[in-house]
């Protein structure tokens, strides 16, 4: 494993490490990795999956160290939730693991602080240990709400372990997670250190994407058998017709590109020329994951959302967002996107949210100054 090489004597080493569902926990830590770069501190990234892939490419400067996967499949269908939940016990094995495997990069590496996104095992009661997340009041199924206080109480078991809790939001009303982490007493030191989106403050350089015409960005990403079976349906939806379609899947393990009649299918784009689809789309069809809703507030763009079932915060999300006049909900069981198309006409979508490193920056001199 290469190194990061730090000339300052003060520089302090942090183990960082995204949750594996998806791209979109590794991208809101790359605003906080890149903080700790231009600091001179060494970064060491802890991870596995598509995320983990994508910040190796990303920093292959770094030092990497593989991490046991959740391996969370989302059932498609009405019982997708309840599938969700049956896996509780995997979940719980994956934590004990990860604890395991943190104490065996503890071994090795001399780790002043460890932040985690949402791993719960990623911590050790010998090193601070920081938990980021958005989703703290876990939402239970539509026919099971009467259940939250009891999945709030145990998901805040889990994040009191921890020495300090950072949720990536605005206080007050101008903010994007709303009931999900506001309204909350906590027994550790907790902060809302803004939206932090990998785009805030992007400078793009050429991209093949410049010269790529296309009329409709679909943007896939999350677990299985929900992304593969949303990107199937997509394809049926718009194969033939007047639109130009440009699909990205989301899977980093190939880089290939396919043409399918009106619809180019490329399987991974990096942070550049992804920027540059966003900025250049007029309709953007996309899951209501919370890191690509933070993408979409600071680029203020408008989209149709698509929330995985079963995945109850990304349904809360499209649906509150939708309210506000931000993006289009479009449920997957229907997936009228017709009916999608043309009320994203009748939307203003995001107002750019303002983002700076500020607050992170108060939050990380706290603990390595």
């Amino acid at each position: 494993m290469e190194r990061q090489k730090v000339t300052l004597s003060n520089s302090k080493t942090i183990l960082i490490a995204p949750l594996d569902w998806g791209l979109g926990h590794a991208t809101r830590c790359m605003p906080l990795i890149d903080l700790l770069i231009k600091k001179n501190h060494r970064v060491i990234i802890a991870g596995n999956g598509d995320s983990f892939y994508l910040l190796k490419e990303q920093y292959p400067e770094l030092t990497f160290y593989e991490l046991p996967g959740y391996n969370i499949s989302y059932a498609v269908g009405k019982n997708a939730s309840v599938h969700a939940l049956l896996q509780t016990p995997k979940i719980l094995k994956t934590i004990k693991q990860e604890n395991k495997s943190v104490a065996e990069i503890l071994q090795k590496e001399k780790v002043d602080l460890i932040i985690s996104d949402n791993r719960y095992g990623v911590r050790n009661e010998k090193v601070k240990s920081i938990f980021i997340c958005h989703q703290i009041a876990l939402q239970a199924p539509n026919r099971m709400r009467f259940m939250n206080p009891v999945f709030l109480k145990l998901h805040l078991r889990q994040i009191h372990k921890f020495d300090a809790l950072w949720i990536p939001d605005e206080t007050g009303s101008n903010n994007l997670s709303g009931k999900l982490s506001h309204g909350i007493s906590f027994k550790i030191p907790h902060t809302f250190i803004g939206i932090q989106s990998r785009f805030s403050n992007f400078k793009k350089t050429t991209s093949f994407i410049d010269t790529t015409e296309f009329d409709i960005l679909i943007v896939l990403s999350g677990p299985e058998p929900q992304r593969t079976f949303l990107e199937t349906e997509l394809k049926k939806k718009f194969k033939g017709r007047t639109e130009s379609v440009l699909l990205v899947k989301g899977k980093t393990e190939n880089h290939t590109t396919t043409q399918d009649d009106n619809i180019t299918v490329i399987s991974y784009l990096n942070t550049n020329d992804l920027f540059t689809a966003l900025q250049k789309a007029q309709v953007i069809i996309c899951r209501s994951g919370y890191s690509t809703i933070m993408d979409l507030a600071v680029l203020g763009k408008k989209a149709i959302l698509i929330p995985a079932e079963g995945q109850t915060e990304q349904e809360f999300l499209a649906e509150t967002l939708a309210q506000k006049g931000f993006a289009v909900e479009c449920r997957q069981d229907k997936l009228d996107i017709d009916a999608a198309l043309e009320k994203l006409k009748t939307i203003n979508g995001f107002s750019a949210f303002k983002t700076s490193t500020e607050k992170l920056e108060v939050e990380l001199d706290k603990y390595l100054n």
